[in-house]
């Protein structure tokens, strides 16, 4: 027989994105909601009929009823699928947890919620052994109790887990353990992980999904579900990515000498058009530049952050030195005496070099406003 399903994981529903301003959050939310509808169409378009979520649902303990409600309802409005859900780090299955807050809600038949380490039978012959985290951490692999769990000669074996494997280096945050062996030790045809929120395959039978909606500015691939084909118990399964993220998080570094250097990042941000307000950029400038050039380039990155969802700029890699023209913008005057002796400052070396430059510059800042007709 063959068995398909779609691997997906931390969702971390609820999650805050606390560092974004004004409603940047709350729509950053609301797709964490949505992604549930694409990996829906991921399932019908390849043929499968079970979603395992390999932890975190949800991003704390503490979500509220109505994004429980929320949630539920996303997923009861797929009835011709089943939902596998697992608790993860951010989301154990402990006193006061979330899921005593599901629980009350009510959990739709076509929503399975493992707050047990046992076996659920997936289909005729295909068995699904999870395993739920009741704390934030521990050392004990919670993939332990597999290997002892009989079934039928022929039975296709699958595992649900939340951790971090043994000897091959976390991304993600999760402090627990899990053996990259236990396929064999258990007779698992497939181990299904979740912490990791990038995409990555430790072995034939043995992957991390990563975050199907991408919520950080990493460079692990996250934003995908895996679409899992296993044709037989001893069957190596076949696996592929299915892109489901909306939002593309980017994160660029442009070492740039005038304004004008921005003119590349410009036409690549044009080329995505109406699609680049769906990206979210952190941009890191570095070199050496005219305190003049720098008031440009601050006024075209400007230009560039509405066209974007998000764009973060971080300007403290430009080294901005004040050259004749930039003094003769000051005129004369006490005005100008201070900006001389910034600039005697800023040409040194150590912390007070760095202080006067930030200094000169906001003096510059002040005096092209002033010049430009702008209030003081």
């Amino acid at each position: 027989m063959t068995f398909k399903l779609i691997h997906t994981a931390d969702w971390q529903i609820g999650k805050r994105f606390g560092s974004f301003p004004g409603d940047k959050p709350a729509v950053l939310r609301e797709e964490r909601l949505r992604v549930v509808g694409r990996l829906a169409e991921a399932a019908q378009a390849n043929g499968a009929t079970t979603i395992l979520v390999a932890g975190d649902v949800f991003d704390s303990e503490t979500v509220s009823d109505e994004v429980c409600r929320q949630l539920l309802a996303r997923l009861k409005a797929y009835p011709q699928l089943d939902w596998h859900l697992l608790p993860g780090n951010h989301d154990p299955a402990r006193a006061g947890s979330v899921w005593e807050a599901v629980t009350a809600v009510g959990v739709p038949p076509n929503v399975h919620v493992h707050l047990r380490p046992e076996p659920a039978e997936l289909a005729p012959g295909v068995m699904l052994f999870p395993a739920p985290l009741t704390a934030k951490s521990t050392s004990r692999d919670p993939t332990q109790w597999m290997d002892d769990a009989a079934t039928p000669a022929g039975t296709i074996r699958i595992g649900l887990a939340h951790g971090s494997v043994q000897g091959f280096g976390s991304e993600g945050d999760a402090e627990v353990p899990i053996d990259p062996a236990r396929p064999k030790s258990a007779r698992l045809a497939y181990l299904a992980l979740g912490d990791w929120h990038g995409t990555t395959r430790i072995s034939d039978r043995v992957w991390y999904s990563g975050t199907p909606e991408t919520d950080s500015f990493p460079d692990n691939e996250p934003g995908f579900a895996l679409a899992v084909e296993i044709a037989g118990a001893d069957a190596v399964p076949k696996v592929s990515r299915v892109a489901t993220s909306h939002y593309t998080w980017v994160r660029r570094q442009e070492r740039i000498a005038s304004a004008n250097d921005l003119g590349a990042l410009e036409a690549d941000i044009a080329k995505l058009g109406s699609d680049a307000t769906r990206h979210l950029m952190t941009l890191q400038l570095t070199g050496d530049v005219a305190l003049a050039e720098l008031s440009a380039i601050e006024e075209r990155l400007g230009a560039l952050k509405p066209q974007l969802f998000h764009l973060e700029a971080d300007l403290s890699g430009l080294h901005a030195h004040a050259g004749t023209s930039d003094m003769e913008v000051l005129g004369g005057g006490a005005l100008a005496s201070v900006a001389e002796r910034l600039k005697a400052k800023a040409e040194g070396a150590g912390e007070d070099a760095a202080v006067a430059e930030l200094a000169l510059r906001k003096l510059f800042a002040l005096a092209r406003r002033v010049d430009a007709g702008g209030r003081a």
